[in-house]
């Protein structure tokens, strides 16, 4: 059927606006000032609070997460650390430089440690139950629930709870199945990407994903398809002794490179006592 046989007509009547004069006329107490959630006033841009990871050296390098933003940790398991560290210190309150906030945490490669969060929130002297209950954790099995999970259920629950971390722990692993085509799993993986910028950037939320995977080059399709859609990538590579940072991308600078002492095999106990003791 043509779309002509399938479009109603009807003529437009004068009544069907209202003057200009009539607009005019509103009161200002019955406007709503109400705005959309994709538009925020200046002033509100300004005050908004931003997510540090608590050591002075790290965040004058990535000048802290901002809300809207989505960022991509890969190379090492440290990324992993550092995104479980991010749960705990988005639950501070802005003062404290965090986002009062509980966390989402999906867990696309059974990665989620209980026992390293406890010992984060006692660090900074949290009660370790009630930061537990302030993470909630999703975990998907395949790349298609991952999938339906980011793009149907993820962006309501954000709106309705108005969560501000979201972590989605080694992304992309899902995505290689073998089972899956290799065009099918990398279209998906894209939509899931583009759900989760997208979700991100309108409410206000801070999304971060995370690969464990040390060997991923650029020739990676995954990789690219990061590159393109997200704001910050920052690759994580151990060294004997410490851990270099490289800033692949960034809203004002790329390029830049970071080396962090490693006097122990949790980069961020370091990052931890600095934050406690500053």
């Amino acid at each position: 059927m043509k779309l002509s046989n399938r479009v109603g007509w009807r003529q437009v009547e004068p009544e069907d606006f209202q003057s200009l004069e009539a607009l005019l006329l509103v009161e200002p107490s019955r406007l709503s000032t109400k705005l959309p959630v994709n538009f925020r006033k200046a002033s509100e841009l300004q005050a908004e609070p931003h997510l540090s990871f608590g050591d002075e050296s790290l965040d004058r390098f990535l000048k802290g997460l901002r809300l809207g933003q989505s960022v991509f940790l890969y190379g090492s398991w440290q990324c992993l650390a550092a995104s479980e560290l991010l749960c705990i210190r988005a639950q501070l309150e802005a003062g404290h430089r965090g986002l009062g906030s509980e966390a989402i945490f999906i867990d696309g490669g059974n990665t989620f440690d209980p026992y390293l969060i406890a010992q984060y929130a006692e660090r900074f002297s949290l009660n370790r139950d009630r930061a537990l209950d302030r993470i909630l954790v999703s975990r998907a099995f395949t790349c298609h629930q991952l999938t339906s999970l980011i793009t149907q259920m993820l962006p309501e629950a954000i709106h309705e709870r108005g969560t501000k971390l979201i972590v989605t722990s080694d992304l992309i692993e899902l995505y290689r199945d073998p089972d899956v085509r290799c065009i099918q799993s990398l279209n998906l993986f894209k939509t899931t990407l583009n759900s989760l910028s997208t979700t991100a950037r309108l409410e206000r939320s801070i999304a971060l994903a995370t690969s464990l995977d040390e060997k991923m080059s650029d020739s990676d399709p995954f990789l690219r398809a990061v590159k393109q859609r997200v704001d910050i990538v920052l690759r994580f590579e151990e060294r004997r002794h410490s851990t270099k940072l490289i800033l692949e991308k960034h809203p004002t600078r790329s390029g830049e490179t970071a080396l962090i002492k490693q006097p122990t095999p949790r980069i961020l106990e370091e990052f931890l006592e600095a934050t406690i003791n500053g």
